[in-house]
C-alpha cells in the first residue's frame, strides 16, 4: 500500500496533533503517523479515556488543551494513522512503518509505504538514562514508565513499596498524582548536586514573568511533597538498587552517609532530552547543549531544520514542554504551506508572529528549569560493573578499556564493544556513552558526536517483508 501527501507528521502528541490540524485546514493533504493507539503522545496519553472517565480526575488536571486539540484531530480532513510504528525515512522523504491491522486477532502487522513533499517531526521527549549499579533489576523503573503504567493500566504501587529518586518536574508531578491515590511513597531521594538553586537564580524573575502560570504550578507541586512528610534525603549520591531475581532495597548516601531503605519498586527520573533518532537518520545538523548534556537538532525559531523540506516541533527540537509544543506545530505547519505555495509568505507572517512572541516570552521559564535541573553527573553513581548499554550488557569498564585502547568516539566504541547495536538502537545508551568518552578524552562532547542511525528504526520481524512480498 502507497500513500502520497503534501505533509508527513510523525507523531500525535501536543506537537503534532496541533501542526497536523493546522495543516489540514490550509489545504494541505496531510498524513499523521502515530505509534500509539490513541491520540496525545506521551503528555497527552489516552487522552480520551482520562477525559472521559468518572474517577480520572486527578491525572486530568494534567491535561490541558488535549481536549480543544483531539478534537480539532477529529474534525479535521487528514489521514491519521494509529498504530503506525515508523523504522525508515529516506533522503527523499519515503515513509516507512508497521501499521497495526485493526481486526485482525492475534494481533497482525503490515508494512506501510508513503511519499510527501514535506515533513515534521513531532517525536518529542524521552527520558535521560540515568545508569547506576543495579539499574536493569527488575522493580527499577523510570517515573515515566510508572507514569504510563498508571494512565493505560490504573496501575498504582502497593503502600510502603515505593521509592522515587531523581529530580525534575515529572517526577513531582508523578508524586502529587499518586498522592491524591492515597499512594505515599516510602522516601524521596533527591539526587541533584549542591548549589543548583544559586546556579538558576539570575533565570527566576524572567522566569516567574514569562510563565506565572507554569511557575506557580511548580512551586505547587514543591509544596505538596513537603505537605507530604514524606522523607527527603537530598545530595544523595552511590546509588544502589539491590536485589537477585527482584528488587529487595535501595543503598545511597546522602549528605556523606551511607542509608538502606527496603522497597520493591524503585522510580528514577533525571529530566527529558529530545527523541532524535529520527532527525539522526535523516542526517539534519545537530548541537550538544552542555546545559542539558544532550544533543539537539538545530532548527530555526520555527523549527526549521538543516533540511529546507523538514521541520522539527515540539521536544523532539529541543525540551521547552507542553505549554509551547502546541505553538511549535502550529509553526511548522504554517511553513510547510509557505513552502508548498498554500500560504503567502505575508499571510505566513502575519500569522506566525504572535506565536513566535509569544514563545520567546515563555521560553524564559525553561530557562530557568534547566539550571535548575541540570543533568546528575554519571560519576556520582556508576562504577566499572554498571551496564552503560542495557541491550548488550556493555559496562562501563568495557567502554573505558575500548577508549583507552583507542576508541575515541561514539561509532569506534560500538565497532570495539557492540554498545548500542541492541533492539533500541543507542537510543538509551547513546547520551550516557557521549559523556563517557567525553570525561575520559577530556574532548568536548560536540567534537564527539553521536552514534550513527541506520533503518530499520525499530525491531522488523522477517515475516513482515516476507507477507509483504506474498501480497504484492
Amino acid at each position: 500500500m502507497n500513500d502520497s501527501a503534501d505533509l508527513a507528521v510523525i507523531g500525535a502528541g501536543p506537537a503534532g496533533l496541533a501542526a497536523g490540524a493546522t495543516a489540514a485546514g490550509l489545504g494541505l493533504k496531510v498524513l499523521l503517523l502515530d505509534e500509539q493507539a490513541e491520540p496525545g503522545g506521551q503528555v497527552w496519553r489516552q487522552a480520551e479515556r482520562i477525559l472521559a472517565g468518572p474517577d480520572t480526575g486527578n491525572l486530568a488536571a494534567s491535561y490541558g488543551g488535549a481536549e480543544d486539540a483531539v478534537t480539532a484531530l477529529r474534525r479535521s480532513d487528514l489521514d491519521y494513522r494509529p498504530g503506525a510504528a515508523v523504522f525508515d525515512v529516506s533522503p527523499e522523504l519515503h515513509v516507512s512503518w508497521l501499521e497495526r491491522e485493526a481486526e485482525a486477532r492475534p494481533p497482525r502487522y503490515r508494512i506501510r509505504e508513503g511519499r510527501a513533499k514535506t515533513l515534521i517531526l513531532a517525536t518529542g521527549a524521552m527520558e535521560r538514562p540515568l545508569p547506576f549499579p543495579g539499574w536493569t533489576l527488575p522493580g527499577v523503573m523510570g517515573v515515566g514508565a510508572l507514569q504510563t503504567a498508571l494512565k493505560v493500566g490504573g496501575l498504582r504501587p502497593a503502600p510502603d513499596s515505593l521509592v522515587l529518586a531523581g529530580q525534575g518536574p515529572l517526577m513531582l508531578l508523578y508524586l502529587a498524582q499518586v498522592l491524591a491515590l492515597g499512594v505515599r511513597p516510602a522516601a524521596i531521594l533527591d539526587l541533584a548536586p549542591p548549589g543548583r538553586l544559586a546556579d538558576a537564580l539570575s533565570s527566576l524573575p524572567g522566569a516567574l514573568l514569562g510563565d506565572p502560570r507554569l511557575m506557580a504550578r511548580g512551586i505547587g507541586l514543591l509544596l505538596r511533597r513537603a505537605l507530604s512528610r514524606i522523607p527527603v534525603y537530598r545530595r544523595v549520591t552511590h546509588l544502589q538498587a539491590v536485589g537477585g531475581a527482584d528488587l529487595q532495597s535501595v543503598r545511597f548516601e546522602s549528605r556523606g552517609r551511607s542509608q538502606e531503605i527496603p522497597c520493591s519498586l524503585l522510580g528514577v527520573h533525571d529530566g527529558v532530552i529530545p527523541a532524535t533518532q529520527l532527525s539522526r537518520l535523516l542526517r539534519l545538523e545537530h548541537r550538544w547543549r552542555d546545559g542539558q548534556g544532550c544533543f539537539e537538532p538545530v532548527t530555526d525559531d520555527d523549527g526549521g531544520s538543516s533540511d529546507e523540506r523538514i521541520w522539527i516541533a515540539g521536544d523532539g527540537g529541543g525540551i521547552e514542554g507542553v505549554a509551547l509544543a502546541g505553538l511549535r506545530g502550529r509553526l511548522a505547519a504554517l511553513k510547510a504551506a509557505e513552502r508548498l505555495g498554500r500560504l503567502s509568505t505575508a499571510d505566513c507572517e502575519r500569522h506566525a508572529a504572535p506565536l513566535r512572541a509569544r514563545r520567546a516570552r515563555q521560553a524564559r521559564a525553561r530557562r530557568f528549569l534547566d539550571r535548575f535541573y541540570a543533568p546528575v553527573p554519571l560519576e556520582s553513581h556508576i562504577d566499572e560493573m554498571t551496564p552503560v548499554c542495557r541491550c548488550e550488557g556493555v559496562t562501563l569498564g568495557t567502554i573505558r578499556a575500548a577508549v583507552a585502547q583507542g576508541a575515541d568516539g561514539p561509532n569506534r566504541v560500538k565497532t570495539f564493544t557492540r554498545c548500542g547495536m541492541g533492539p533500541c538502537q543507542g537510543r538509551f545508551c547513546g547520551p550516557s556513552l557521549v559523556r563517557v568518552i567525553a570525561a575520559e578524552t577530556g574532548r568536548a562532547p560536540a567534537e564527539i558526536g553521536a552514534l550513527r542511525i541506520r533503518p530499520p528504526l525499530k525491531p522488523i520481524l522477517l515475516g513482515d517483508y516476507l507477507d509483504e512480498e506474498a501480497g504484492a
